[in-house]
């Protein structure tokens, strides 16, 4: 509504007002008129109570809501909007105003998420509206803290991650969990029986790195995905995503039974927690020295009950139990679902294939550290290439603690939310090149620019002992798959390796071919990037597995 348009009706409804007495109700609803007609002024195309930036390129915006209609409107496909939207943009940065968020600013290149995440790391926090929307599930633990306790999280977990571990990982979880879904793909492959590949590699993640952190035995593979604590995690992550897309989620939930469900999902997670906590407690010095000889280390829950601050205080059970349920996150949904992404690329790609099956002929099946770190190059790029269209945690919110200017000029005012999708920069045609949305893992080797090589992509069929050049290291705001800056993953080479392990003993023994029918594969509204539907796959034998 225009300046002129406004005035007119507020003229309207001063005459109204003076044409003679007037009820209290009249009054009363001439003032609420009067007050929304001003505020509809104050506020015509950004969400009420947050500031006017001319100065910034905004994503249209409706009287009072701004943007929040538009983003209810495509929650279920709103990583895509976010691309699009960039697409049809002159530039990189991108501002919106949200019912409950205020404004939130959109950055989409490597310079200013380095800004972001590094240069200005202290300026740019979780933030309140992250923490309250996240703590139900996520607690105080390391992806929804910051300050001391973030400090904390990050520096007892570090010391898990090793060159030694992952040496005993290859030669023993990542090697036995992968043997185990070999012989489930092996009995679908016999039967005629398609498989839902997703969930395949969740059991797998799930059931290796609960053991791995936690001592768990939780079988999901064996009980044939039947076990309560994966089908409650994973509505539990869904439905907590979907509260940023609900400014009034308090309320709406209460509303429906969706409170109900998510009280219970939370309880199953919990017993789980809390029964690990438990029975770790309950351990002699003996048992705990038993246990710990058997697999030649401390797990995470060890590290963190061994954990005392600097007054001597340990951890609660409750801070263990936030401890618990962020870890299983980072070390079961994300790899999971990076590798069902990968294989639906290499279904797509016969020629990926068969380059991946000609580096396995080379390498073989019995996996090694030198050979996951060193002689697997293909299937490495084969997977980053993966992350980089599908990054395992797609989109990440901060909120700026004070004023502050990016490095492009533009100005972020203390309380202003900061978006960055990496599902987006990872398609961005300024930092990937012309043909960022496509799949072609031969960008990711030193010496080649796949701009001006078209060949690649007519003609990607290679000699048999053709060897493949190292793989480049991008940096890590170019490719931020795994977060950048002092919060980057923790667990990049675990995943890295736990995915390798897997290329080279499933693909070594069988081929994924697409059930003829199904709809492309979407992603879910989550915290990390589930497929929405399963994807299902025959499984045919290349050799005695």
């Amino acid at each position: 509504m225009s300046t002129s348009a406004i005035a007119a009706l507020l003229v309207v409804v001063k005459n109204r007002i003076l044409q003679g007495p007037k009820t209290r109700s009249q009054k009363a609803g001439l003032f609420a008129l009067i007050s929304l007609i001003l505020l509809i002024a104050k506020y015509p195309n950004r969400a009420i109570g947050t500031r006017n930036r001319p100065d910034l390129p905004n994503w249209g915006g409706m009287p009072l809501i701004g943007n929040t209609y538009t983003i209810l409107k495509n929650r279920n496909r709103f990583l895509d909007v976010i691309v699009e939207n960039f697409d049809n943009l002159d530039g990189d940065v991108m501002s919106t105003t949200i019912l409950g968020l205020g404004r939130v600013t959109a950055i989409n290149n490597p310079v200013l998420l380095e800004h972001i995440l590094k240069t200005r790391f202290d300026n740019y926090e979780k933030g309140y509206i992250l923490n309250s929307v996240l703590a139900q599930v996520l607690g105080n633990g390391i992806f929804n803290s910051d300050g001391a306790l973030w400090k904390m999280h990050r520096k007892t977990a570090s010391h898990v991650f090793s060159t030694k571990i992952y040496r005993a990982l290859i030669d023993g979880a990542f090697t036995s969990h992968s043997l185990q879904l070999c012989s489930v793909l092996d009995r679908a492959a016999q039967e005629g029986r398609p498989v839902d590949l997703q969930a395949l590699f969740l059991r797998l993640t799930l059931d290796a790195f609960a053991k791995l952190s936690f001592g768990l035995d939780i079988d999901s593979m064996g009980k044939d995905g039947k076990d309560p604590f994966g089908s409650a995690f994973d509505y539990a992550v869904v439905e907590t995503d979907e509260r940023f897309m609900n400014p009034l989620w308090r309320i709406t939930e209460r509303l429906t039974s969706k409170s109900n469900k998510m009280k219970q999902a939370v309880q199953v997670i919990d017993k789980y927690a809390y029964d690990a906590i438990r029975e770790r407690r309950k351990e002699t010095t003996e048992q705990a020295q038993v246990r710990q000889g058997e697999t030649g280390r401390e797990d995470l829950l060890d590290l963190f009950m061994r954990w005392r601050d600097e007054d001597g205080r340990e951890l609660s059970d409750l801070e263990l139990r936030d401890v618990f349920i962020n870890f299983i996150i980072a070390g079961r949904d994300t790899t999971a679902q990076a590798l069902s992404w990968m294989y639906y690329e290499v279904m797509k790609n016969p020629e990926v294939e068969k380059n991946i099956w000609q580096e396995l002929e080379q390498v073989g099946d019995k996996p090694t550290y030198e050979m996951l770190t060193k002689d697997m190059r293909y299937s490495n790029a084969v997977f980053l290439e993966a992350l980089r269209l599908y990054p395992p945690v797609p989109r990440n919110l901060k909120t700026a603690v004070a004023d502050d200017v990016l490095p492009d000029g533009t100005l972020v005012k203390a309380g202003d939310r900061i978006m960055f999708s990496t599902y987006a920069i990872g398609r961005n045609r300024s930092v990937w090149g012309p043909q960022a949305p496509e799949f072609i893992p031969e960008r990711w080797f030193e010496g080649t620019t796949i701009e001006t090589e078209k060949g690649l992509l007519s003609n990607r069929t290679y000699p048999q002992d053709h060897v493949w050049p190292k793989v480049k290291k991008e940096t890590a705001f170019k490719f931020s798959s795994f977060n950048a800056g002092p919060r980057i993953c923790l667990g990049q080479t675990f995943a890295t390796l736990e995915a390798m392990t897997v290329i080279n003993m499933i693909s070594s023994r069988f081929q994924f071919v697409l059930v003829p029918g199904q709809s492309a594969p979407e992603p879910v509204p989550s915290l990390t990037l589930p497929m929405k539907n399963p994807l299902m796959v025959h499984v045919v034998r290349r050799k005695s597995s």
